[in-house]
């Protein structure tokens, strides 16, 4: 179970350069990190856990982070999490889908992360 004294974020991307990457950037700015590598596992995760925040890549193996938006922004325990999808698909030719799964913002890699902070409603010092 996590330390409910220090935020979190559940970071669910199948890339493990990318995953790597984004547990220590977000470990040190101070977030406990929780990682799934595929859609159904982060699902889990969330149910089980309740982040504070949620990254996830748009296509993964099992569910896919727009299944899992729209599952979770759904329902009422865990709507208000800050949701961020990542991508390496056109903005625009994904816009629709993007607009049905509920998520609070979609970026399209190769990101900042200060922008990705930003999304989720974080800044740096």
């Amino acid at each position: 179970m996590l330390d409910k004294t220090k935020k979190s974020i559940l970071i669910i991307e199948n890339d493990d350069g990318i995953l790597d990457n984004l547990l220590q950037r977000f470990q040190k700015v101070g977030l406990l990190t929780i990682t799934a590598k595929d859609g159904y596992e982060g699902y889990v995760r969330v149910c089980s856990e309740v982040p504070n925040y949620i990254i996830a890549e748009s296509l993964l193996p099992s569910m896919s982070g727009f299944r899992i938006a729209r599952l979770l922004k759904y329902d009422e325990r865990y709507k208000n999490i800050p949701l961020v999808l990542l991508t390496d698909n056109d903005l625009a030719a994904i816009n629709n889908i993007f607009s049905a799964s509920g998520a609070d913002k979609i970026l399209k890699k190769p990101f900042k992360f200060s922008e990705l902070l930003e999304s989720i409603g974080l800044t740096t010092a």
